[in-house]
């Protein structure tokens, strides 16, 4: 009898659990149970939302690293975007002097992720190419207390064909004879300068030029032997002071003026050959500069006035320069020009020698490149216009700056 009842307690419980679920669902309307379901679908959908959304996060994390590694060679093209008219801003005429930013998570991935056929930038080193070109074509000056040492080397070659009278004798008869014959002219000369620049205060420049020259001639008639002839010998020593007058603002250039003054101390001749010194001069110049990034555009006109030594006086000479300079890549800029000179007659004892007058231009070629944070390399190479013009020349240099 007690084992019975306890089976029956256990009995009554589940019934009477079973009769509430059945009450709970008969007790649910159609419109709860739509609800209900509602909400379960959109329970369903709001998980789905999320693991989408989790994707697309994954998606732009790797695209961004994909835009990084596109984007290296557009950075690098764009990196001389720095305003280089800031140098025409400042309380002094100075180079442009970078500044290093902090990189960006696209340059940063281009640095990491480097690709061939792709460079690195260095926004410093595409200004110093262009400041450095215009630096010593004299369009732009140092900063205060900067030195500038610039070795270089040049090279002209000169080919002249003019008349002379030569005297023929007839060794038959023994009696001599003028003719009218051509005497051509054939000069490789040659020079090694020390140029010394020094930057001052109130926007100005202290300009020296150490030169040694070398000169190898022949001469040669029609009717006559060829004479050949070296010489060398130290050069004149020039020095020279450059003021900038107005910064650059809006139409308005860079505005420079330049007066230089050669002490003549070279050696004029060597032997019978003239090496082309040892004659005071004194020049003025007025040097404009316009830029337009990543162009610089660059006009000169000087004139300059020689005085008599020994009753020589070799003709004063005047002429302009006109000449753009571009920032080519982040380390190299090209510069092309032209240049246009007029030389009056040379005297001698005060009487103008008829034909010694010169009028030539010559058109220039260079290029730039940054070597070093503080070297770079410069190579020029012009050709001469017209028939007093010298045939070709080329000049090298090393522009060395201390800080």
């Amino acid at each position: 009898m007690k084992c019975r009842t306890n089976h029956g307690a256990r009995i009554v419980p589940l019934a009477l659990v079973a009769l509430l679920m059945a009450g709970q669902s008969q007790a649910e309307t159609p419109a709860q149970k739509k609800e209900r379901m509602l909400l379960q679908r959109l329970a369903k959908s709001d998980a789905q939302a999320a693991a989408l959304q989790a994707r697309i996060e994954a998606l732009e994390k790797r695209l961004e690293v994909l835009r990084a590694a596109v984007a290296a060679p557009a950075t690098s093209v764009a990196a001389h975007a720095i305003p280089v008219t800031q140098v025409s801003q400042q309380a002094s005429p100075q180079v442009a002097q970078s500044t290093p930013s902090k990189p960006s998570a696209a340059s940063s991935a281009s640095k990491t992720r480097s690709a061939p056929g792709t460079f690195e930038v260095d926004e410093e080193a595409a200004q110093r190419a262009l400041e450095r070109t215009l630096t010593q074509s004299g369009a732009l000056l140092l900063p205060a207390r900067t030195i500038e040492v610039t070795p270089s080397f040049s090279y002209q070659r000169v080919e002249q064909t003019s008349p002379v009278l030569a005297n023929i004798t007839n060794p038959a008869t023994g009696t001599s004879t003028l003719v009218l014959t051509n005497q051509r002219t054939r000069r490789n000369e040659m020079a090694a300068h020390l140029g010394v620049r020094a930057g001052l205060p109130y926007g100005s420049q202290l300009e020296l030029d150490l030169p040694y020259n070398y000169v190898r001639s022949s001469q040669v008639t029609d009717l006559g032997p060829v004479n050949s002839a070296n010489g060398n010998g130290v050069g004149d020593v020039s020095l020279g002071i450059a003021k900038t007058l107005t910064r650059e603002s809006g139409w308005r250039p860079d505005l420079i003026g330049r007066v230089t003054y050669n002490f003549g101390n070279g050696r004029r001749q060597d032997g019978t050959l003239s090496l082309g010194n040892g004659f005071r001069q004194v020049q003025g110049e007025l040097v404009a500069l316009k830029r337009q990034d990543p162009l610089a555009f660059v006009a000169s006109t000087f004139y300059s006035r020689a005085f008599e030594k020994d009753g020589i006086k070799p003709g004063d000479a005047a002429g302009f320069s006109l000449a753009s300079v571009l920032a080519a890549s982040p380390a190299t800029s090209l510069q092309l020009g032209f240049a246009q000179l007029y030389r009056r007659e040379q005297e001698n004892n005060g009487l103008k020698i008829r034909g010694s007058d010169q009028t030539y231009g010559i058109v220039s070629l260079g290029a730039s490149s940054v070597l070093s944070r503080d070297v770079t390399l410069l190579t020029q190479f012009g050709i001469g216009v017209g028939g007093d013009a010298p045939k070709y020349n080329f000049t090298v240099s090393v522009p060395i700056l201390f800080r």
